[in-house]
C-alpha cells in the first residue's frame, strides 16, 4: 500500500515537471521559431510513415 502511494506521488510530480518544462519560456520561444521557420519556408515539414514495432 505504501509503495502504491509513493508511486502515485512520483507520477504526479513527474507529470508536473514535464508540464513545467513544456510551457517554459525557453521552450515556447523554441516552438515559435520552428513555426516561423516552417511558415517562411526555411524549414520543411515532411510527413513520414509511422514506425511500428
Amino acid at each position: 500500500m505504501t509503495q502504491k502511494m509513493i508511486d502515485s506521488n512520483i507520477d504526479k510530480n513527474t507529470e508536473k515537471e514535464v508540464e513545467e518544462l513544456f510551457y517554459s519560456e525557453n521552450n515556447m520561444k523554441y516552438l515559435e521559431k520552428i513555426i516561423t521557420d516552417i511558415e517562411s519556408g526555411k524549414a520543411k515539414l515532411i510527413e513520414h510513415d509511422l514506425i511500428e514495432e
